[in-house]
């Protein structure tokens, strides 16, 4: 190669070096590069608006430009906590139609991704956010008394299970035809029906009195405890048993209470290096984390404001969010394991043929183009280590577990109070009036993100 022909064609190498620098700086930050500390602090002290105004304040900061799903989720379910009812579904809907719409990925969006990492693509959600959405939306419209509507939202939540399973299939397909000797590890998840959502419909039917639908329903709950034991690794709750045989003529409270936080990404990565300098090689790829909760029990009590008399019952587990959050994320992960390798084989090719040119020209006598190639060889490597992120991108508001209590009592009015403990420490405790009638919901949820 002449110093002529370097001087015409020297602006290419130069234009590769600048394209490379400039995805190093747009693609380096993700959500997880921010400090929540004060966030999680302020939820597992219960104070919600702060959360609220924290994400509204720090928008610009914890969310990217492909992240809107997140901001809308995130929003909704403090909102929920925070008992602003009418904020949480309108903003729990846009993330789910956003969900929907960004589900169908971009072409041009998924190539970027296959040159820097998945952050350049619109975040659609999680499988569990999308569903759970459904639940959470459920519990708005029981607060405020609307149960046709809250059972819309658990039919929903059923029709997404049902298609989960198939979902991931035409995805496979298709990254397999782009990428001719790339294959995707088959993966069969076991989620494949809820029994928090049947417990709910469950509910809905005896308080309307319907309780042939109600018995269904319980058996459907039994079923999911009976044929995915890995999710469901604990004894079915027998409060769940009786509610199916709860008549008109008695009262019944129902409690729910959620405790902890559900799993988070974080990224594991992986790197190579030859001492030659020719290979340059990192796979970075998210996996998720259990977040640890100081509760460990939850009781509830019933008062009677006009006798005095208490009526206490130990809740049961009946959902770990936490296993159905890691149980759908896997079907995903082969997906995305077989996206990263891909995309760090072809990072580290042209590492590696920057370095065998700069190599080659040195052996020439051709320093100027030398010096070029070296340059691009340390910039892919730079941009290799710095845009090869793993998608960590995800809801960190979802609780870690459900558990339930019924108590059949006479009609009346009652104090009722929710006590989260850790052994026998009383980490939190949420206290209601209720009017507790015959024949009707009378429900309470009660949460402790600690």
């Amino acid at each position: 190669m002449s110093g002529a022909n370097c001087s015409r064609g020297g602006n290419f190498p130069l234009k590769i070096l600048i394209f490379s620098l400039s995805l190093l700086f747009s693609s380096c930050m993700t959500m997880a590069d921010y400090n929540y500390s004060r966030i999680d602090s302020n939820l597992a002290a219960g104070k919600y608006a702060d959360v609220a105004a924290e994400l509204t304040e720090k928008k610009t900061t914890i969310y990217g430009m492909h992240d809107e799903v997140l901001t809308f989720l995130d929003a909704g379910l403090v909102a929920h906590y925070d008992n602003r009812i009418a904020d949480s579904n309108a903003n729990l809907g846009q993330a789910e139609t956003l969900m929907e719409k960004y589900g169908a990925k971009s072409v041009s969006q998924s190539i970027l991704s296959m040159v820097t990492n998945d952050l350049v693509q619109d975040y659609a959600g999680e499988d569990f956010e999308n569903i759970y959405a459904n639940v959470f939306m459920a519990l708005n419209y029981l607060r405020l008394g609307e149960q046709d509507e809250a059972m819309v939202e658990i039919r929903r939540f059923d029709n997404k299970l049902k298609t989960l399973r198939s979902k991931y299939e035409g995805q496979i397909h298709d990254f397999e035809m782009a990428n001719e000797d790339a294959k995707v590890k088959k993966v069969s998840i076991q989620f494949h029906d809820s029994a928090l959502a049947r417990y709910l419909s469950m509910i809905l039917y005896r308080a309307d009195g319907d309780a042939d639908n109600a018995a269904v329903d319980y058996k459907y709950l039994k079923s999911a405890f009976d044929t995915q034991k890995d999710l469901y690794n604990f004894d079915i709750p027998m409060t769940a048993a009786e509610e199916a045989g709860i008549g008109k003529s008695k009262a019944r409270l129902n409690v729910l209470a959620f405790s902890g936080l559900s799993p988070i990404k974080k990224e594991k990565a992986v790197r190579a290096y030859s001492w030659e300098g020719t290979v340059w090689y990192k796979l970075a790829l998210p996996v998720m984390e259990r977040r640890s909760s100081s509760v460990s029990s939850v009781l509830v009590t019933a008062t009677d404001k006009a006798s005095g008399e208490r009526f206490t019952q130990k809740l049961e587990l009946l959902e770990s969010l936490e296993n159905i959050c890691e149980d759908t994320f896997q079907q995903k992960y082969s997906i995305l394991y077989a996206r990263a390798l891909a995309r760090s084989i072809a990072k580290t090719a042209a590492n590696t043929t920057m370095h065998v040119l700069s190599n080659k020209e040195q052996k020439e006598k051709n320093m100027n183009e030398a010096i070029i190639f070296s340059l691009l060889d340390f910039a892919t490597k730079i941009t290799n280590e710095v845009t090869e992120r793993a998608d960590v991108r995800t809801c960190r508001y979802f609780p870690a577990k459900a558990s339930v209590a019924g108590i059949t009592l006479p009609p009346g009015e009652y104090t009722v109070s929710v006590q989260f403990l850790n052994g026998r420490k009383i980490v939190h405790t949420e206290t209601k009036e209720m009017s507790v009638r015959a024949g009707k919901l009378n429900f309470f949820e009660a949460t402790c993100l600690k």
